[in-house]
């Protein structure tokens, strides 16, 4: 059988040499040529010749844009991101005292119960603040918090884009401390994320200390202001009291009457005798001339009576004299009494804001009114892994789409233009 089929195969040598030709003139394929005919040429393509499959630049830009940044997200959260913990907690800054408003927001502030949205402002700022970072540093180690073994490589500090500064431990913990206030509801809420679960509730609840030290300090500010500016007016008015009484007395010496207003009081009545007086002894000379016009009383009443006119006129004259009669006299000392006791009505008027400023010092103005206390997390909130991944891809795809139609508005440009 061996042998007959070894001859079988001699004879069959011939053909097979003589099929190779054909067998590669069977494989050529006519390439039609750009006018769409045959071209009257024939293109030989065999499988050595036929070209290798590429990637179009789509495709490429696919890979590098979407799937590279989607495929990493998901290995970096899947396998290597780390579980951090939160721990909540909110707060409310109200004030004693504040302006009133129509409704139930004024009943309640008629109570006491106000919110102040200012200092609510300045507790959020100061938690965000580098004062708040040294505060915190001197109470907790927070470089060893934010650094405890088993925290990724991206999410501990320092990392690759946080470095081993105090100005960038700064900026790392404001991305691990979220304070947000609610202008609506007048609430505060105090988020802090850390690696483990009791540092979270520690950082929390030092920085919830830290705030009412703040609005403490707040308060104390209040109250010396309050007393000091208080204190300063009762100075004023007692120095204008004694300056003014001062000048009272000095008024006094210099023209040696206590009240000029009693000495104008004496001096009209001394004027009213005098003109009394007069008229007596005008009566009496009249009577004289008509009983004896050759009496020798006539000369000595009529001596008399010009004597009293003459006293008459001295005397108003002391009262009407411009420069210094006793009108200027009076005027001045009325003057310089009305300013004593606007004196005293100041000095008592700053004497009683005093006493309401050191009653109100002893109230609290401001405070920190926790409403929700920090509580120790049982699970790691953060990374939210499947949306974080998501989120990748969704930023990717859209980029990559965004991309993809600026590179086709601009091709399609550049082909109008040629």
């Amino acid at each position: 059988m061996r042998q007959r089929f070894e001859k079988i195969s001699r004879r069959l040598r011939p053909v097979a040499h003589l099929a190779r030709p054909l067998a590669q003139r069977a494989t050529t394929l006519p390439f039609p040529d750009a006018a769409g005919g045959d071209g009257g040429e024939t293109a030989h393509v065999t499988h050595r010749d036929r070209p290798t499959p590429r990637l179009s630049w789509t495709k490429v830009a696919f890979l590098v844009v979407v799937m590279l940044p989607t495929t990493l997200a998901a290995l970096y959260f899947g396998f290597i991101a780390s579980d951090r913990y939160v721990s909540e907690s909110t707060f409310v800054v109200r004030s004693a005292k504040s302006p009133l408003s129509g409704g139930l927001g004024g009943l309640l502030q008629i109570v006491g119960i106000s919110r102040s949205q200012d200092d609510s402002y300045s507790v959020q700022e100061y938690l965000l603040s580098r004062d708040a970072v040294t505060a915190l540093s001197q109470k907790l180690p927070i470089r060893d918090i934010f650094s405890r073994d088993g925290a990724d490589f991206v999410a501990r500090f320092p990392n690759p884009l946080y470095g081993d500064t105090d100005e960038q431990l700064f900026q790392y913990y404001k991305s691990r401390i979220s304070v947000v206030h609610g202008a609506t509801t007048g609430l505060t809420t105090l988020k802090v994320e850390t690696f483990q679960a009791q540092d979270a509730l520690a950082i929390n609840r030092i920085l919830l200390e830290l705030g009412e030290a703040l609005v403490n300090r707040m308060n104390e500010r209040i109250r010396a202001d309050a007393i000091r500016y208080a204190e300063a007016e009762v100075a004023r008015g007692q120095e204008r009291l004694v300056e003014t009484q001062i000048a009272i007395t000095e008024f006094r010496n210099r023209e040696l009457m206590l009240d000029p207003s009693k000495s104008s009081l004496i001096v009209a009545e001394l004027i009213g005798r005098l003109a009394a007086e007069l008229a007596v002894v005008m009566s009496q000379l009249r009577e004289v001339e008509a009983s004896s016009p050759n009496s020798p009383q006539i000369s000595g009443l009529q001596r008399r009576i010009s004597a009293l006119e003459a006293q008459i006129v001295l005397e108003r004259q002391r009262v009407s004299n411009a420069s210094d009669g006793l009108a200027e006299k009076i005027a001045g000392y009325e003057r310089l009494t009305l300013q004593r006791e606007f004196a005293v009505k100041a000095l008592s008027s700053a004497v009683t804001s005093l006493e309401v400023a050191r009653n109100e010092a002893r109230r609290q103005q401001l405070y920190l009114e926790r409403v929700v206390e920090p509580h120790i997390p049982d699970y790691a909130e953060q990374p939210r892994r499947l949306r974080s991944v998501l989120l990748t891809f969704a930023g990717s795809l859209m980029l990559f789409f965004v991309g993809w139609l600026l590179f086709a508005g601009v091709r399609e440009h550049s082909i109008k233009l040629k």
